[in-house]
């Protein structure tokens, strides 16, 4: 008799993905309270809390012929309804640990389909310990979100391209367009798809990809008669630069350790991120250099989403810049797909797994240094709150030279009286209009002079890295400028990157 081994595997790869899971969640709850929240988390708790309506308003607001704020509002919208349970940091992030956890089940769903169970596997293991994974699934943003919504829609796509039938097409449709509410670069993935199927002339697809795409357009059609206000925004103003041939190179080590990391591990993270991916192109592409043999269309579209969104959205940079490695999550998740794949694809010389090995000890150190990182923008700010509510004398004002110290020090302290200065007007750091700030309830002051008032003492407060942009400019920090001229300086307290300089009237 001849005994059938698929049964016990099926068993053991479950148990085996059960474990992959429970590692993955740990890594993801182990810090999640503790890690400080940084402008970006506490906007988006601000923001949330608003009704509905609000919400809506300081989004789409026009100023100056451009929408108020650049994203779509469906994570807004969610976290809305979540924090009814609460605002404190692990509540408002615990939803995006749960989507990272959906996300993983994904990779291994989509390697299973295109590969097998085993890069399936890999791939997860690979998603799990993934520090640049890790850090989103951690963060109250919709990044985690948008990297779901986007697997979603590959695993959909997949499946359609397998002899599916028009429901998966239309399910196709549907979670991409859900994707698009989610970050208006979704259409990355998209995009990429359909180059896909274009360029390996699956013409036999192409009608059923134009009907999904009508699909997702119909469902997007109300947001996208706003995304033209949307993009005069980035226009107007946005802090990122023009990438450059750095940038690429950047993203690649954040696919593979993540950044920020100590800078005498840069050299290390770059050779071996430069290594890992040189071994993987070479064992998917070995038959086409060895012996002329083309690669499965897995193997294509694996690559593909891998690299295609990452380079299309360094295209369009430098007509406008928009390039964010974290609106690349899910490519990030399929390029450990590839990885996976290549290091599974036949027997694996024992020099290839010797000299890969150190990359497990720079990961592991990755990882403590992410868990433990304060420096800007995730500075000290509940450290520095208790500062100042122990030494602020009645009359005193807190004032923030920008809105990325004020955010999470507001968030974590309401009743601690404090301002902020705005943003120079026109400028590329000028992102947070009228309208938002109106539904905020937190109207920036348009000077430091304003923001003072007729206070004896000031505490000012400025992030490091401020005073060292303006001292590379040949120039003072103009906030600051202004206090040293009409106050005197008694007292400078540091907590890590983030300054607290205490004035006193002569």
């Amino acid at each position: 008799m001849i005994r059938s081994t698929e049964a016990p595997w099926a068993s053991r790869r479950i148990w085996v993905l059960v474990l992959i899971l429970s590692l993955a969640f740990a890594l993801r709850l182990y810090h999640l309270p503790v890690k400080e929240m940084w402008y970006d988390e506490a906007f988006a708790v601000l923001y949330a809390e608003k009704g509905l309506a609000s919400i809506v308003y300081g989004t789409v607001t026009p100023v100056e012929g451009a929408a108020a704020d650049i994203h779509p509002l469906l994570y807004y919208f969610f976290l809305h309804s979540w924090m009814g349970i609460g605002q404190s940091p692990f509540i408002v992030r615990f939803p995006s640990v749960v989507v990272g956890l959906v996300s993983i089940c994904l990779v291994y769903r989509i390697a299973g389909e295109l590969f097998d169970t085993k890069v399936g596997l890999l791939a997860a293991v690979l998603a799990a310990i993934s520090p640049f994974h890790i850090w989103y699934s951690q963060e109250a943003r919709m990044y985690s979100l948008l990297c779901l919504t986007s697997l979603l829609s590959i695993y959909i796509f997949v499946k359609a391209c397998k002899n599916g039938t028009w429901l998966h097409w239309l399910g196709f449709g549907l979670a991409t367009g859900v994707s698009l509410y989610a970050h208006n670069l979704a259409f990355l993935i998209p995009l990429t798809l359909s180059l896909f199927v274009l360029l390996r002339r699956k013409w036999n697809l192409i009608g059923r990809l134009l009907a999904a795409h009508l699909v997702s357009l119909l469902l997007f059609l109300p947001w996208l008669l706003l995304v033209p206000g949307q993009f005069a925004k980035v226009h107007q103003a946005y802090w990122i630069p023009q990438p450059g041939p750095a940038e690429l190179v950047r993203t690649l080590i954040v696919f593979t350790f993540n950044l920020p990391i100590p800078d005498w591990l840069l050299p290390l993270g770059l050779f071996f991120s430069l290594l890992l991916l040189a071994v993987t192109l070479y064992r998917i592409l070995s038959s086409t250099i060895i012996r002329n043999e083309q690669p499965a269309g897995a193997d294509y579209l694996s690559l593909s989403l891998s690299f295609v969104p990452v380079l299309a959205m360094f295209v369009i940079s430098q007509l406008k810049p928009v390039y964010i490695e974290r609106a690349v999550l899910a490519s990030a998740l399929l390029y450990y797909i590839t990885v996976a794949r290549g290091l599974l694809r036949g027997r694996l010389p024992r020099l290839v797994i010797a000299s890969l090995s150190p990359a497990l000890l720079l990961l592991l150190a990755s990882l403590w240094y992410q868990y433990n990182y304060t420096g800007f923008p995730r500075s000290p700010f509940r450290e520095t709150n208790a500062y100042l509510r122990e030494h602020q004398r009645v009359g005193d004002i807190v004032v923030h030279d920008n809105k990325l110290s004020f955010f999470p020090s507001y968030y974590y302290d309401r009743a601690l009286p404090q301002e902020y200065v705005g943003d120079v007007p026109g400028s590329s750091t000028d992102t947070l209009a009228l309208p938002t700030q109106e539904v905020l309830g937190l109207i920036a002051q348009p000077d430091v002079a304003q923001a003072v008032g007729d206070s004896s003492r000031v505490w000012f407060v400025v992030f490091q890295q401020a005073l060292d942009e303006a001292q590379e400019l040949g120039m003072e920090n103009p906030n600051k400028s202004w206090l040293d001229a009409h106050y005197d300086l008694t007292d400078v307290i540091a907590f890590r990157d983030l300054k607290i300089l205490l004035y006193a009237r002569s």
